[in-house]
């Protein structure tokens, strides 16, 4: 019972968090917000017993990634009036909209979760057999199954960084 209502609590700090970060006006207090999603979240993987999953999370998600948009946030130096007004009308409608039928298609999709272990149960069966959520497991998946599809993903970083360094550059008019 102790358990359900930590990850409430837990769940309840990380969906403040990103909620926070959609609607505050200031970009480093929206990236701080974030910030505190990410640690709501690694806080949830290791009371599910997925300790590498929560460490990864705060050392790549919220000490690396997230600080680094604190930097180009603060670097970018925007003033209040460069700041466009929230949406309104049908365009905020339409995005919540999306917003929920995603969610919901996550939800349904996602249903195979509840068939996992209880994280006591898992801890007490041989190593072989059940490892949710620690290095070897992982790192066999990653490394096997999933190796194109993180390469992908790295390479979909390498552009990112291309392009922001690429929107952050001053024009020099000649």
């Amino acid at each position: 019972m102790l358990t359900l209502i930590a990850l409430g609590l837990l769940g309840g700090m990380a969906l403040l968090g990103g909620v926070l970060a959609v609607l505050l006006r200031d970009p480093v207090y929206a990236v701080l917000s974030l910030v505190k999603t990410m640690v709501g979240l690694a806080a949830v993987y290791f009371i599910l017993g997925a300790e590498y999953i929560g460490a990864i999370q705060i050392i790549v998600y919220a000490g690396a990634i997230l600080v680094t948009f604190l930097f180009v946030v603060m670097l970018v130096n925007l003033m209040p009036e460069d700041i466009p007004p929230l949406p309104r009308g049908p365009k905020l409608y339409g995005a919540l909209g999306v917003a929920i039928l995603w969610m919901l298609t996550l939800t349904i999709s996602l249903r195979a979760v509840l068939d996992l272990p209880d994280p006591e149960e898992s801890h007490a069966m041989p190593t072989n057999q059940y490892l949710f959520g620690t290095l070897p497991p992982i790192g066999k998946v990653l490394f096997s199954a999933y190796a194109f599809p993180f390469e992908l993903l790295s390479i979909t970083l390498v552009i990112g960084m291309i392009g922001a360094s690429v929107l952050v550059q001053k024009r020099v008019e000649v």
